[in-house]
């Protein structure tokens, strides 16, 4: 009985065939949980922090697009509503903790002073998680909070400066505009005075031209032993250029003119259609602190972001916005002296993270946990 032979090139053809198919079917089938292969919060414990990192070599961390398997990462995914009582803090890198261990951030001392405070019983049931993320866009914070919304958290304290509520600010935030499908939710959601973003068509979907994508996602995973095993998901240097504290004689911020900011000029609809839709949810708003330089040109800028007479109309302009509509409102911007900033004007050492703590737990007592 003769046996005829396999064919290399009938094998070929059919390998792509079978390709092709998963290529095109891939934005079809691509919807499996995140959660649901998460090695965190299953394997290992969830991050103290979501994924952010441009060493991984360094450090068990990476810099992505896909928000659910950031979030799947994160220690709030294993959160239970009967098991405490949560505040999630979001904001920018300074929130992030950028050259902070997880040890030093806004979010793990503030929730170490809450349970060493014994005059409530609650506080040993409090959980405080860190939702910060490095870009500055409070549209960004509103996406990362709404989807945070079904482990119904009881208090929200959002970190803000003038580059987070500047108009448009969300532009120069990748996370928001490589998700625009949750992006566009939300703005339809929130009903935001924003433009929908471009979404990705059936092309950019398939499995070819997401494979950066699911390539980070693997990685992702990949480092979940090693990053439960140190904690380390950071590479801070020992030497790092510090904050500008000799500034240039410019007095110019973005394209404002006439030494004129609006309220036209800055966006705050995020903030206040959260609190009106989202009534039930204690929210407190805090003016982030900044360096104030004592060098060269100080006169004319408060640090490299900030000229003076733009960042005081700011305050002016969001304190009063805030207090007009009841909400909770601490301005913390001059809290933390300039010698404890580090490689930014938003960015300050663990000395300066207690000091900010000392400030704001008296807020945070009397506003949140004293009403409980």
């Amino acid at each position: 009985m003769n046996q005829k032979g396999i064919s290399p090139v009938r094998i070929f053809l059919k390998a792509i065939v079978i390709l092709l198919c998963f290529n095109f079917a891939f934005p079809i089938i691509d919807h499996v949980p995140s959660d649901r292969i998460s090695l965190y919060n299953n394997l290992v414990v969830g991050r103290e922090r979501l994924p952010f990192g441009e060493n991984p070599d360094l450090a068990y961390n990476l810099t992505m697009n896909d928000m659910d398997a950031m979030l799947a990462s994160h220690e709030i995914s294993k959160a239970q509503k009967d098991e405490s009582f949560s505040i999630l803090i979001t904001g920018d890198s300074s929130v992030w903790g950028t050259l902070l261990n997880n040890e030093e951030t806004i979010s793990t001392r503030l929730e170490q002073r809450i349970h060493s405070d014994e005059t409530l019983d609650i506080y040993g049931r409090t959980s405080v998680y860190n939702l910060g993320y490095p870009t500055t866009s409070i549209l960004k914070d509103l996406v990362i909070l709404d989807e945070c919304l079904k482990f119904q958290p009881d208090t929200i304290i959002w970190f803000i400066t003038l580059n987070s509520v500047i108009k448009d600010a969300h532009q120069d935030a990748p996370i928001i505009l490589n998700n625009p499908e949750k992006t566009n939710a939300v703005i339809e959601k929130y009903d935001l005075r924003v433009p929908l973003l471009a979404e990705k068509t059936y092309m950019e979907k398939t499995f070819l031209q997401q494979r950066r994508d699911i390539h980070d996602r693997i990685q992702l995973q990949l480092m979940a032993v090693m990053w439960a095993a140190t904690n380390i998901d950071q590479y801070i240097p020992q030497d790092y250029k510090s904050a500008a504290r000799d500034l240039e004689a410019d007095d110019s911020y973005m394209n404002i003119t006439n030494y004129e900011l609006t309220e036209q000029d800055i966006e705050l609809e995020a903030i206040t259609a959260f609190i009106d839709q989202n009534p039930s949810i204690n929210v407190i708003v805090v003016n982030e602190p900044i360096l104030i330089s004592t060098g060269m040109n100080s006169e004319v800028r408060y640090n490299f972001y900030y000229p003076r007479w733009v960042y005081d109309k700011y305050r002016s302009l969001v304190a009063a916005k805030f207090q007009e509509m009841g909400i909770k409102y601490i301005d913390l911007w001059d809290s933390i002296p300039e010698k404890l900033f580090t490689n930014s004007a938003i960015h300050y050492n663990a000395q300066g993270v207690d000091i900010l703590i000392e400030h704001l737990y008296p807020e945070i007592e009397k506003e949140v946990l004293l009403k409980q």
